[in-house]
C-alpha cells in the first residue's frame, strides 16, 4: 500500500493521538484514499481497458501496473491529489471529534 497521508501531515492538522491510534488512523485514511483512487480509475476506463488492467494486476509487478496506469490514465496524479485533499478535508471537518476520542 502506498502512503498518501503521513503522521507529520496529521500532526500539522492538529490531530493529536497516541502512536497506536495514529497508526490505525493512518492505515484507515491511506486505505480510503487508495480505494477512492481505484474506483475513480476504473470508472475512467473502457471495459476493454479495465479487463486489461485486471489481467495485469494478476500477472505483473507493481511497477508494470504503475506504468500501465501512467500510460492509460493521463490525469492519474490529479486523481491521487484530489482524493488525498478530499480525505484530509473530511478529517479536518471531524478533527475535534477525533481528538476527543483520544
Amino acid at each position: 500500500m502506498d502512503t498518501y497521508i503521513t503522521k507529520d501531515a496529521l500532526l500539522a492538522l492538529g490531530i493529536n493521538l497516541g502512536d497506536q491510534d495514529i497508526d490505525s488512523l493512518l492505515a484507515h485514511l491511506n486505505d480510503t484514499v487508495e480505494e477512492r483512487i481505484g474506483a475513480e480509475i476504473t470508472e475512467s476506463l473502457s471495459d476493454e481497458q479495465l479487463q486489461e488492467l485486471i489481467d495485469l494486476q494478476d500477472n505483473a509487478t507493481d511497477e508494470e501496473v504503475g506504468d500501465w496506469i501512467a500510460k492509460h490514465v493521463p490525469d492519474y496524479k490529479e486523481i491521487v491529489q484530489d482524493n488525498i485533499d478530499i480525505v484530509i478535508g473530511e478529517l479536518v471537518d471531524g478533527a475535534d471529534e477525533v481528538n476527543q476520542a483520544a
